[in-house]
């Protein structure tokens, strides 16, 4: 599997909570890696982390 590559994040402020929300797609998936902080860089930080942790062969760049 190839290292993926994520498009470029939709990012969403909750006026209720403070929360900002950030949403990727990861290329050659379905999946999307969504996060969310207190800040922008927060969101866009937590929703990779949060997929990187769910999918640890994906950076592995392990030939198919």
């Amino acid at each position: 599997m190839a290292v993926p590559t994520f498009t470029a994040p939709v990012v969403t402020k909750d006026n209720i909570t403070g929360l900002t929300k950030a949403s990727y797609t990861v290329s050659g998936t379905t999946e999307k890696a969504e996060g969310k902080g207190d800040t922008e860089y927060q969101a866009k930080r937590h929703a990779v982390v949060k997929y990187r942790a769910t999918n640890p062969l994906a950076f592995l760049d392990l030939p198919a």
